[in-house]
Protein backbone atom coordinates (compact mmCIF):
# COMPACT_ATOMS: atom_id res chain seq x y z
CA UNK A 1 0.00 0.00 0.00
CA UNK A 2 1.20 3.35 -0.91
CA UNK A 3 -0.82 6.04 0.41
CA UNK A 4 -1.40 9.47 -1.85
CA UNK A 5 -2.13 13.17 -0.81
CA UNK A 6 -5.03 14.10 -2.12
CA UNK A 7 -4.57 17.83 -1.33
CA UNK A 8 -0.65 17.33 -3.12
CA UNK A 9 -1.18 14.73 -5.31
CA UNK A 10 1.84 13.39 -4.24
CA UNK A 11 2.99 10.12 -2.94
CA UNK A 12 3.79 9.70 0.57
CA UNK A 13 6.65 8.27 1.71
CA UNK A 14 6.89 5.96 4.88
CA UNK A 15 8.20 8.14 8.05
CA UNK A 16 8.01 5.86 11.02
CA UNK A 17 7.31 2.17 10.84
CA UNK A 18 6.06 0.52 14.30
CA UNK A 19 3.68 3.55 15.42
CA UNK A 20 1.25 1.53 17.64
CA UNK A 21 -2.50 2.70 17.32
CA UNK A 22 -4.64 2.52 20.36
CA UNK A 23 -8.38 1.97 20.10
CA UNK A 24 -10.68 3.45 22.82
CA UNK A 25 -14.30 2.30 23.77
CA UNK A 26 -17.02 4.72 23.77
CA UNK A 27 -16.45 4.24 27.31
CA UNK A 28 -13.67 5.32 26.46
CA UNK A 29 -11.36 2.60 28.13
CA UNK A 30 -9.08 1.43 27.15
CA UNK A 31 -9.40 -1.39 24.05
CA UNK A 32 -6.45 -2.97 21.57
CA UNK A 33 -3.61 -1.86 20.56
CA UNK A 34 -2.20 -2.52 17.08
CA UNK A 35 1.11 -1.41 15.00
CA UNK A 36 1.19 0.75 11.71
CA UNK A 37 3.62 2.28 9.77
CA UNK A 38 3.07 5.99 9.78
CA UNK A 39 3.26 7.84 5.84
CA UNK A 40 3.89 11.52 5.68
CA UNK A 41 3.41 14.00 2.85
CA UNK A 42 6.70 15.89 2.51
CA UNK A 43 4.83 19.07 0.73
CA UNK A 44 1.61 19.44 3.25
CA UNK A 45 3.20 17.35 6.53
CA UNK A 46 -0.26 15.33 6.59
CA UNK A 47 0.29 12.06 8.43
CA UNK A 48 -1.62 8.60 8.16
CA UNK A 49 -1.57 5.59 9.90
CA UNK A 50 -1.60 2.47 7.20
CA UNK A 51 -0.59 -1.19 7.46
CA UNK A 52 -2.14 -2.64 10.81
CA UNK A 53 -2.48 -6.61 10.55
CA UNK A 54 -5.25 -8.46 10.71
CA UNK A 55 -5.52 -8.57 14.47
CA UNK A 56 -4.32 -6.27 17.38
CA UNK A 57 -1.04 -6.77 19.50
CA UNK A 58 -2.38 -6.53 22.73
CA UNK A 59 -6.43 -6.65 23.93
CA UNK A 60 -7.27 -4.96 27.69
CA UNK A 61 -9.62 -7.42 28.23
CA UNK A 62 -7.54 -11.21 27.44
CA UNK A 63 -4.78 -9.74 28.69
CA UNK A 64 -4.80 -7.12 30.75
CA UNK A 65 -0.95 -7.00 32.00
CA UNK A 66 1.04 -7.26 28.95
CA UNK A 67 -1.95 -3.72 27.51
CA UNK A 68 -0.73 -1.88 30.63
CA UNK A 69 3.06 -2.65 30.32
CA UNK A 70 3.07 -2.17 26.56
CA UNK A 71 1.19 0.62 26.88
CA UNK A 72 3.62 2.53 28.69
CA UNK A 73 7.04 1.87 27.21
CA UNK A 74 5.19 2.90 23.59
CA UNK A 75 3.58 6.04 25.75
CA UNK A 76 7.11 7.00 27.37
CA UNK A 77 8.49 6.92 23.45
CA UNK A 78 5.49 9.31 22.20
CA UNK A 79 5.06 6.56 20.32
CA UNK A 80 0.91 6.19 20.55
CA UNK A 81 -1.87 7.64 18.43
CA UNK A 82 -5.35 7.14 20.34
CA UNK A 83 -8.49 6.74 18.71
CA UNK A 84 -12.24 6.40 19.71
CA UNK A 85 -14.10 3.70 17.85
Amino acid sequence: MRPVCVLCKREMRANKNGRILELLSPSPEPYQLWSGDEWKCDICGATVIVGYGRAAMFDAHANPEGYAKFHTYEKSQDNVVTIEV
